[in-house]
Order: structure tokens, then sequence, then C-alpha cells
């Protein structure tokens, strides 16, 4: 499978790409990424900093979340860098590991695990990764948490040049390594997912919940979109069947969640006589009332505002009231 290359698509504008895009050069001061992104699995691969003279030019990964490209990886969340000062920054805060500054001409040695959400740095081919003798990528000790990057969220190689004619060279695999590439991981990084999602998890599970009487079982699917701010926007989507039950009468609803959002018209009226009460709250906007209605259809009309617990009475709504109708059959 082909390595990746710095992408001209997705650079600061003071940045230019020569040798094949794998040399970036800035005129100024901006953040670059690479075409490709990882979700899962172990990569390495080597940046040499041909010229680094600001102490915030930076090494390392990010997602495609983080921005805007002219700011630096250390300042910036949804990454993970090291700067020239030798920090390693995670989502805009230092970790307090230190590798030493990295002078013009130093190779950079980066592991990512990505489905650990894990990294390592090393200075050169026999520098210590995370500047600690007992961290080791190939037992997956001492790394740094990337919990912003990888399963799910893609991970995408970085740098960031922040002075006039600082550069990148990258070694994405096409050309021999300065340092050993560890056991079990793959040596460079390839091109990788094409899909722009960002987090989804899909879940499916059966829930069995017993009391003696009466018996409830629920079977449950649902979809959960996780993510981390400022985007995607968090969405959750949930079919249920729930059964509901008391000793005497008897009662049982099924339902299938349903909801309408509206106003109370002018011409709404309670039933006199409803065969089912819940006690409501006329707090904040809102009111809460469960009848009976002619049509012997169960509606619930749910406010936004709290529910007042033991009360005996039916609340009506007013005209203009905001409420939720879920309609049960």
């Amino acid at each position: 499978m082909a390595n990746t290359t710095w992408n001209p698509s997705d650079k600061s504008a003071s940045i230019t790409l020569t040798g094949s895009n794998l040399i970036a050069t800035t005129s100024g001061s901006g953040s670059l990424r690479a075409v490709d992104k990882q979700i899962t699995g172990k990569f390495y691969w080597e940046l040499t900093a041909t010229t680094f003279t600001a102490s915030t030019s930076g090494i390392g990964i990010a997602s495609s979340v983080a921005t805007p490209l002219t700011t630096n990886l250390a300042s910036m969340t949804g990454t993970a860098s090291v700067s020239r000062s030798g920090v390693i920054f995670v989502d805009a805060t230092s970790t307090g590991i230190s590798l030493g500054t990295i002078t013009s001409g130093t190779v950079v040695g980066i592991a990512v695990d990505c489905s650990s959400r894990l990294i390592w740095f090393r200075l050169g081919a026999a520098g210590n990764w995370n500047n600690s003798a007992s961290a080791n990528p190939a037992t997956g000790s001492g790394g740094v948490a990337t919990p912003g990057l990888g399963v799910g969220i893609p991970v995408f190689p970085a740098a960031s040049l922040m002075l006039a004619s600082d550069a990148v060279t990258a070694n994405f695999g096409d050309s021999a390594f300065t340092g050993s590439v560890p056991s079990g991981f793959t040596s460079g990084f390839t091109a990788g997912i094409t899909s722009s999602t960002n987090a989804l998890a899909t879940q499916a599970a059966a829930e069995h919940w017993l009391t003696t009487n009466p018996a409830a079982q629920v079977t449950q699917v649902a979809i959960e979109h996780w993510a981390v701010p400022p985007l995607p926007a968090v969405q959750v989507t949930q079919i249920a069947v729930e059964e509901w039950g008391v000793g005497s009468p008897a009662a049982r609803l099924t339902q299938v969640a349903v909801e309408e959002w509206g106003s109370v018209e002018a011409s709404y009226a309670v039933p006199v006589t409803p065969a089912f009460m819940l006690a409501g709250s006329r707090a904040g906007i809102g009111s809460a009332v469960l009848v009976q209605d002619n049509a012997d259809r169960t509606v619930m009309l749910a406010g936004i505002g709290a529910l007042q617990q033991g009360a005996q009475t039916v609340t009506t709504p007013s005209a203009g009231d905001a409420v939720r109708a879920i309609i049960m059959a």
C-alpha cells in the first residue's frame, strides 16, 4: 500500500511543498497535515527538522478538526506534538515531558498506536522514547495518552513551522529510516481510510429486567455518536420498547418514541373524566398532563418544566404553552 505525503490542500498558505510533497518550507507561520489518516493500527514514521528555529515549531499528529492551520500544534486541541523546545503537548496542554531541544537537522521518530490512543517521540536513531528508558512502543509502555485521537477519530501526521525559512522533511516510509521500527508497528504511514466520519459507534444491546410482579423484558437497539468539540455535533437516536405495570389495575403500554413538538392551541380542552392522571407542574413555560381522549388513545403532553410528584390533579395547558406530544398506541 502506498505511503502518504503532505497535503497541498490542507496547509497554511505560507507553506510551500517540494520534493514530491515531502518537504515543507514556510515563508511565515503555519501548520500542515498529511493526505491520509488512520483510526486504528500502529504506525512509525520520521520527520527531519531540516531548519528549526522557532520555539513553537513542532512535529506530531492532528485530527481533522484541529484548526486553524495558521496556529502551532501545541496550541490546538485534537493534537499531540513535540515542540522545538522538546516539550510534548497534548490538546494544547504540556505533558511535562521534555526530550530536549530539537536542533536543525535532528530526526524525530514518531510511533503512534491509534487503537490504544498512545504516542511516542524519539530524537535520533537511539534516543529514549518520551525521554524514558523504560518507555517502549513495542510493549505499549510509557506512551503519552491522546484521548482525542484514534479509535474512530482520524489521526493525521502533522507539523508546525512558525518562523520564515523553517522546514521539515517527511519520511513516511518511502526511504530507509534512521531508527529501527518498533516491533508490531507498520513501517511508514500508509494511505488510510476514506470515510470523513470523525466518530461513530454502533451498539446493539439486549437487556433483561425482572421483578416479581410484573415481569418486564426490554430489548433495545441504539445508535450512538461520540465526538469531541467543536465538531461534529453529537446525536443519539434510540428505539425502545417499554413495559409499565402496577398491581391493580394492570397497565401495559408499548411505545415507539415518536415525538412532536409544538404549541397548545386555544381550542384544546382536557376531557372531564380522564382515565389516567399524571400530576403536572406549571414550572417555566411548560406543563405536563396524561389524559384519555375520546378516541380511546392515551395522550401524554410533556412540557418544559419539572413534574410535581404525588399530586392527584390534571393540569390543563394554556394556549401558547410549548409542549411535546407523545402518542402511544
